[in-house]
């Protein structure tokens, strides 16, 4: 049996959109956790700055190969990913602000 066979058999496209999918999710905790709590003093703006690179990057590489699941759930990721370092900046940029008001 081949590869593509195999692939055929088990659905291992439903199987790869629904990780894509996960992997969408996967960050919205985050978003969830920032807004409800607005602390980000734990996290690393370089980190999500290089996971967003990596995202779009890869979002490309599908848009080239022809390949809508990658280029679909990484971009969707891209934009999760976005969201979170928009939100750390606000924060931050407000906390400090305020503190310096506040003097």
């Amino acid at each position: 049996m081949s590869r593509e066979q195999v692939a055929d058999a088990i659905g291992w496209s439903y199987i790869i959109w629904t990780f894509g999918m996960l992997n969408v999710a996967a960050m919205l905790p985050q978003i969830i956790q920032i807004i409800r709590t607005r602390e980000v003093e734990g996290l690393s703006l370089g980190m999500f700055f290089l996971y967003l690179a990596i995202q779009v990057a890869f979002s490309l590489h599908g848009l080239f190969m022809h390949d809508d699941m990658l280029m679909v759930s990484r971009g969707l990721s891209a934009l999760v990913t976005a969201s979170v370092i928009v939100l750390v900046i606000r924060f931050r940029y407000r906390t400090k602000t305020s503190s310096v008001l506040a003097s």
